[in-house]
């Protein structure tokens, strides 16, 4: 993203250079794609909804940004760029957890059907239980253990980390893929004045691995945000959504945890932005911008993964997912 200066040395990027480099940057999305959410259908589709949302972004960004090319800001155009990108994505994440939310509420009603249709029928044949009773048993706990695995799927944190790997999969490549495609072992290896010591590939590689791991955490203080907020957490009318807002609540009445709905969201545009920001050095300084630009975005990656498990994490869950996970993990 940097227009500073480059330079070229004659020597070769070796393949084993860009493989690392590619290996490094895109690791936090991968790993989790390929040990977590590879396996499981449901998360992979919320895996590439999410990278289609990212994409969504992208373009909102770019439409926002664009009466601003109308003036010659030079450098000073980072502080128009950053904040409608930042802005993008925060309301392309709100809108994929609003709709993760609205699927998620139709899958709970369907499947209250589900069991009320084979509680009847089951109820309808309890003239033959005597003749058939053990077979009945080993049916019905079949049926309910399908049921309950998929309602498993579905927790904030399963879908939370799956939406975090397709956003941030996607994030990666627009930030990085240019990059990487661009470097020909035939031209040489780039180095820039932002960082002179180390090859421009490897720099741009460790930026993006960082917010790799921090659109992970953004998407998951997200789904802990928009989970929370009374006007699109209510039950419906027919009782199917059992995840509400006072699955929070205590004896008083007041949500607990230690950060609230609004607060959680607001918190994701100042990390970002703070992130986001953290990379100016690259751009501002004379020279080795980097030496200031990646210790602070491990600052700031730190900072973000700190504030989570200590806010969020001990009730992240609702106390309707909670449970489902502690009686399937009695019955394990």
């Amino acid at each position: 993203n940097t227009t500073l200066q480059s330079i070229t040395q004659t020597d070769m990027t070796s393949f084993a250079l860009s493989l690392g480099c590619a290996l490094l940057a895109f690791s936090p999305t991968l790993s989790l794609l390929l040990l977590f959410a590879y396996s499981k259908a449901q998360l992979v589709i919320i895996v590439t909804t999410s990278a289609f949302a990212q994409l969504l972004s992208c373009l909102l960004s770019a439409l926002l940004h664009l009466p601003f090319k109308l003036f010659n800001m030079g450098l000073g155009s980072v502080y128009i760029i950053i904040p409608t990108s930042v802005l993008s994505q925060a309301f392309c994440r709100c809108g994929f957890v609003y709709l993760y939310h609205k699927v998620e509420g139709v899958i709970e009603k369907s499947i209250q059907r589900h069991e009320n249709e084979f509680g009847n029928t089951n109820n309808a044949n309890n003239g033959n239980t005597n003749a058939n009773g053990a077979d009945g048993a080993n049916n019905a706990t079949s049926q309910l253990s399908e049921t309950e695995k998929l309602r498993l799927e579905f927790n904030d944190v399963s879908a939370g980390i799956a939406a975090g790997v397709g956003f941030g999969f996607m994030h990666t490549v627009m930030l990085y893929g240019t990059l990487l495609a661009s470097e020909d072992s035939r031209m040489g290896t780039l180095y820039q004045t932002s960082c002179t010591f180390m090859p421009s590939i490897f720099n741009s590689a460790v930026m993006a691995f960082f917010f790799g791991i921090l659109d992970l955490f953004f998407m998951l203080f997200t789904f802990y945000g928009m989970r929370r907020l009374p006007s699109l957490n209510g039950a419906d009318e027919h009782g199917g959504r059992t995840m509400t807002t006072s699955q929070y609540q205590n004896d008083r009445g007041h949500v607990t945890g230690l950060l609230g709905s609004k607060a959680a969201l607001v918190l994701v545009l100042i990390l970002h932005s703070t992130a986001s920001f953290a990379t100016t050095p690259n751009q501002f300084m004379d020279a080795n911008g980097c030496v200031i630009a990646l210790p602070s975005l491990l600052l700031v990656t730190g900072l973000t993964i700190g504030i989570f498990w200590y806010l969020c994490w001990n009730n992240y869950l609702p106390e309707g997912q909670r449970h489902r996970i502690r009686l399937a993990n009695h019955l394990d």
